[in-house]
């Protein structure tokens, strides 16, 4: 058995045994059951358009919530009590720990978001709705990117903070910036820019890109192109249509990107780190 395993092994017997993991994941669970609950009774024949519609502003703030939560306290909350330096003390590297917290919290939030959207979509099949399998898997793997993509950056956040309170801080800071303010962004950037001579009436591409690469903005632009190809609201920002670059696949390639990058730069971060 690899050394990072038995960490992420301890850490989904630690979350799913915790009260607070219990009702977390849980909540998670219903929100999208409840959902699936809910479609048929909306419309007739519900598809799974009709539960991206119904659901999307909901998962655009849950999931990213659920992710970060889930990362923010993987490393230093161990370092808090101590526990971080009995585990380096085993024979597990700095490496182990970044990989086994990655792997035991992005194992327990896939089980999560996989039970909920797959019980929902069961709910509107039956008995009345129309789902393709293609389309489920489409919705369930962008959610999935989607929300490791947040506990990527909560574990990242967790290996570049020293206690409890700077991370709950960075954590939250980044939930507001990223769901809250950045798809309000695009006037006030515009604005920006115009003053500086540097765009006139619409966004040069490189501020196009930079905008449109969050990964709420990613998230939506998959949605938008596998399972609701006639909605685009994420084209407020990006246009009615957007560039092929934050579309599709190029858009999937990207979200998984913030899965990995965030990672990397939290373990080499902790590489170097005195505990």
């Amino acid at each position: 058995m690899t050394r990072w395993s038995t960490i992420a092994r301890k850490d989904v017997r630690s979350l799913v045994g915790s009260r607070t993991g219990k009702i977390g994941i849980g909540l998670v669970v219903l929100i999208f059951l409840f959902s699936g609950y809910l479609v048929p009774t909306t419309t007739s024949n519900p598809t799974m358009t009709d539960y991206d519609n119904f659901t999307r502003g909901i998962v655009l703030f849950l999931v990213p919530l659920f992710g970060l939560l889930l990362g923010y306290r993987a490393v230093v909350g161990e370092r808090a009590t101590g526990r971080l330096t009995l585990t380096l003390s085993f024979p597990h590297s700095r490496a182990d720990i970044v990989i086994g917290k990655f792997v035991g919290r992005g194992l327990t939030l896939s089980a999560a978001l996989s039970v909920g959207i797959l019980g929902g979509a069961a709910l509107i099949k039956y008995p009345f709705g129309s789902v393709t399998v293609g389309i489920i898997l489409s919705y369930l793997l962008a959610t999935l990117l989607f929300g490791l993509a947040f506990l990527a950056i909560g574990i990242a956040l967790s290996t570049l903070t020293t206690s409890l309170r700077q991370a709950t801080v960075l954590t939250f800071g980044v939930f507001f910036l990223f769901v809250v303010a950045w798809p309000q962004l695009t006037g006030f950037l515009l604005q920006g820019l115009e003053y500086l001579n540097l765009a006139n009436n619409t966004l040069p591409d490189w501020a196009v890109f930079v905008h449109g690469v969050e990964p709420s903005m990613l998230y939506q632009r998959a949605l938008d192109s596998y399972v609701s190809p006639n909605k685009l609201t994420s084209g407020a920002a990006l246009g009615s249509v957007g560039p092929w670059y934050l579309q599709g696949g190029p858009a999937v390639l990207l979200l998984a990107g913030w899965v990995v990058t965030p990672t990397v730069i939290g373990y080499l971060q902790f590489r170097r780190t005195d505990i």
